[in-house]
């Protein structure tokens, strides 16, 4: 049975968190529920927690400042969040677990699910360390995410969202077309990135296709629109999705002669 730490400054979110884990979670139980990060601190000097549903956005002390103010961190943690969208990217970088507010049964229970497969995996904490200290540096930088933290089995996976020429959608996978022309495959969907990467540097062509416009060498308008990558990958636009990409090209301000 996991023990968590509900940590919320509104008493409201903290019942209601309570009630979900208790009447919708197996495997599970609140050993302790606190309002602040000063109290937080307090409590797991007497008690032990598997898991902390940390809440971000706290009065006086942040979810991030009390995570840094921890010596050590031998928990898993949730964050959960209706802060911006920023911060949100920040987080999905980070391959961290979070859930938003309000809670939803279904969203609750595969973070649930994913604090009990991480238990099973014997570099779990260190990887939760290396993720921890992942969204620390990219929450600092106040910028879009400049590195995506992808776990694999046994390990984790940084890379340089600068390095990412295009996406692809394949299923629920997504295959990532590096500037070095390595691919990786990945276990989230176009959507996923879509929300994480910045959208002032990768455009939705297709429904099955990012690119990151800086690797764009051609455009064309044969069959509605092409665009020919810097590493010899042709995508098709979508007719829906077209306007916006020019739109973006234009904001980007690359220019583009001769269209065929």
């Amino acid at each position: 049975m996991l023990k968590a730490l509900l940590v919320d400054d509104e008493v409201n979110n903290l019942e209601s968190l309570e009630f979900l884990i208790h009447h919708d979670c197996e495997g599970i139980e609140v050993a302790g529920k606190v309002q602040g990060a000063a109290q937080a601190r307090d409590w797991l000097q007497l008690h032990t927690a598997d898991v902390v549903f940390l809440d971000i956005s706290m009065p006086g002390e942040n979810g991030f400042q009390f995570l840094n103010s921890l010596a050590t961190q031998n928990f898993k943690i949730v964050f959960v969040t209706a802060f911006n969208e920023y911060a949100l990217q920040a987080i999905k970088a980070s391959a961290v677990d979070y859930i938003l507010k309000p809670v939803s049964i279904d969203e609750l229970q595969k973070a649930v699910s994913r604090v009990k497969l991480a238990f099973n995996n014997p570099v779990a904490n260190e990887q939760n360390t290396l993720l921890l200290q992942h969204l620390m540096e990219t929450i600092a930088k106040k910028t879009p995410p400049q590195k995506i933290a992808l776990p694999q089995l046994g390990s984790i996976s940084f890379i340089e969202v600068d390095d990412m020429v295009s996406l692809q959608a394949d299923s629920n996978y997504t295959i990532i077309h590096m500037k070095d022309m390595h691919k990786l495959v990945i276990s989230k969907t176009l959507k996923d990135f879509e929300d994480l990467l910045d959208g002032n540097q990768f455009a939705r062509i297709h429904k099955s296709y990012i690119v990151n416009l800086k690797y764009i060498k051609e455009y064309s308008t044969i069959d509605g629109g092409v665009v020919k990558m810097s590493d010899g990958n042709q995508w098709s636009i979508s007719r829906r999705q077209l306007d916006m990409f020019l739109e973006k090209m234009k904001k980007a301000s690359l220019m583009f002669g001769g269209h065929k």
